[in-house]
């Protein structure tokens, strides 16, 4: 082999294989969980901290936008839960779902409202 042939297979090999390497890595069987935050009447809940973590530990924290909607790409497939915190109401916590590869679940969950109360109880010695 000549060495200008050696030289046009590597200029023309090294391409193809970067090439497959990359679909290789592009074609990692992940999954995404994708929702909506809604307060109990159904209105969006913005900016709520949502917490989407796997039976083996892996853990993403992120915050719904605007329109109340998160989404967590890029998860291995397995079980996993959500919680979700959001200021003005209680926090949320939904187990069992399930990321399958190459799909995307679909999880909308509904907020309660906080009820924050203190109740002041005073004695009234009047002596009767």
């Amino acid at each position: 082999m000549t060495k200008k042939n050696t030289v046009l297979q590597f200029a023309f090999g090294l391409p193809l294989m970067l090439s497959l390497a990359a679909t290789v890595l592009a074609q990692t069987p992940n999954g995404t969980i994708r929702g909506t935050v809604l307060d109990p009447s159904g209105a969006l809940v913005p900016g709520a901290q949502i917490t989407i973590t796997n039976e083996t530990g892996l853990s993403r924290t992120i915050e719904s936008g605007a329109a109340g909607a998160f989404e967590v790409p890029r998860l291995p497939p397995g079980s996993y839960s959500v919680s979700i915190n959001a200021s003005g109401f209680t926090p949320a916590l939904e187990g069992g779902i399930q990321v399958v590869s190459d799909k995307v679940t679909e999880e909308n969950i509904k907020l309660g409202i906080s009820v924050d109360s203190e109740i002041d109880v005073t004695a009234d010695d009047t002596g009767k």
